[in-house]
């Protein structure tokens, strides 16, 4: 749990320089390096244990099992597609399970840091927001597979903005091969050029509002096409809680959703900062409608790397430095509070506590 917390002052203490001396910003976002270094270090030579399924992951890549499905049964198959092909080229490489998890998390972590990088209006707080939240980086140490494929979605999402629709639609495709949830990524292309108006926000509201009791049919039926995914009907961060925790989740995101549109009511976005903003939109949706089902976290999460790019911007357009402050301070507090239970309180939903690294263990002469 230490790591954690150490990660998270460090973290903090990046995000406070980096507002303080706005002036000197390019020079400490150099400081990204060295924290890319380390999140690699720390998520690409973890111990088996650290993560709830990943004990499974890489039992099965031990037992070098995964087989290719036939046409009739890949919608019946376990692991998608483009899963058991990386999975096998691996296996293919070594034996030993280290090279599993090293060559996701450099995959996913440099997706997040190169969108990060291009996109936030500070890459610490939105390095911060990514490392303390739930859905992102600790859930990836549990499901590789699908934190792959939301990273893969991401940085469809920057094509999309660079106006690279082949290469962005391709990068949609590819996201379902490790995750079928990846689906929900062609809204990313169908949202782009639609801009959070009043008239978009109240058709939303409506449409949330006349489906809200149907969502749980919307779970039988998803379960009926992909029966493989009927566990994600029992979540334990959902039932163990009361559904406490995608609650309070709604409720921070609906109060970030308010503190945003308030500061950006007058300012003048780019249009990738109105993108940001509709698809930050879409999460706060996707997350409460997880009060319904929690089947539908797994499509929210593809929609959380943009809470890490919406709170940057509106924070930098507040001009009251006073203001400015007290907003990032309870930015601060409110993910040191999210990552307190994950790390102490409710330890189970992601079980990365106790953290274990396999170079300790490789030093220690400890079987791996």
């Amino acid at each position: 749990m230490l790591l954690y917390i150490f990660i998270f002052v460090y973290l903090v203490g990046l995000s406070t320089i980096y507002t303080y001396f706005e002036e000197k910003k390019d020079e400490i976002k150099l400081l990204t390096i060295p924290t890319f270094i380390l999140f690699l270090v720390v998520a690409g030579f973890r111990n088996s244990s650290v993560g709830g399924d990943l004990n499974f992951y890489v039992s099965v890549f031990k037992d070098n099992s995964l087989q290719i499905p036939e046409l009739l049964n890949i919608f019946n198959s376990r692991f998608e597609i483009g899963y058991i092909i990386l999975n096998n080229l691996l296996r293919s490489i070594s034996e030993n399970y280290t090279i599993l998890l090293f060559s996701f998390s450099i995959i996913t972590l440099y997706i997040w840091f190169y969108v990060f990088w291009n996109y936030s209006k500070n890459i610490y707080i939105s390095l911060l927001i990514y490392f303390s939240s739930l859905g992102m980086l600790l859930y990836s140490f549990s499901n590789i597979r699908q934190g792959l494929a939301i990273s893969i979605g991401l940085l469809g999402f920057h094509y999309f903005v660079k106006e690279k629709y082949i290469k962005g639609i391709l990068c949609i495709l590819i996201a379902p091969l490790f995750h079928i949830t990846g689906i929900i990524c062609i809204l990313f292309l169908v949202l782009r050029k639609i801009h959070l108006s009043l008239k978009v926000f109240v058709v939303v509201l409506l449409g949330l509002i006349l489906t809200f009791p149907l969502l749980k049919n919307f779970s039988e039926f998803f379960v009926n096409i992909f029966p493989q995914y009927i566990s994600y009907l029992e979540s334990s961060w959902f039932l163990d809680s009361y559904k406490l925790a995608p609650i309070v989740l709604s409720i921070v995101y609906l109060i970030l959703f308010v503190i945003g549109e308030i500061i950006l009511k007058n300012s003048e976005l780019t249009e990738s900062e109105e993108y940001i903003r509709m698809l930050f939109f879409c999460y706060l949706i996707f997350t409460i409608t997880t009060m319904q089902t929690s089947l539908l976290s797994r499509f929210a999460h593809y929609f959380s790397p943009f809470a890490s790019l919406y709170v940057p911007i509106f924070l930098h357009k507040v001009t009251d430095k006073r203001i400015k402050w007290i907003i990032f301070y309870f930015i601060v507090i409110v993910y040191a509070l999210f990552l307190l239970v994950i790390v102490y309180y409710k330890v189970e939903w992601y079980n990365v506590v106790p953290y274990r690294s396999v170079i300790i263990d490789w030093l220690i002469g400890k079987e791996l």
